[in-house]
């Protein structure tokens, strides 16, 4: 039986995510938990972001 992923799990996943783009901790930590229009903020929006220029501290605040 596969184990089920626990939300402190899945946030934690999140955070990791930020954190091989670049962030800091604390930035990765506030965007796992931002939601956007009921959302949470997905790492690969944040890829296409970084990736078409935008600096981590400009993400930031677009996103938050």
């Amino acid at each position: 039986m596969a184990a089920s992923r626990t939300p402190s799990m899945i946030e934690q996943q999140r955070v990791e995510s930020f954190l091989a783009l670049g962030f800091s901790t604390t930035q990765a930590f506030v965007l796992a938990a931002t939601r956007t229009g009921g959302q949470f903020v997905e790492a690969s929006t944040v890829q296409r972001m970084l990736s078409a220029g935008c600096s981590h501290d400009i993400a930031l605040r677009i996103l938050i």
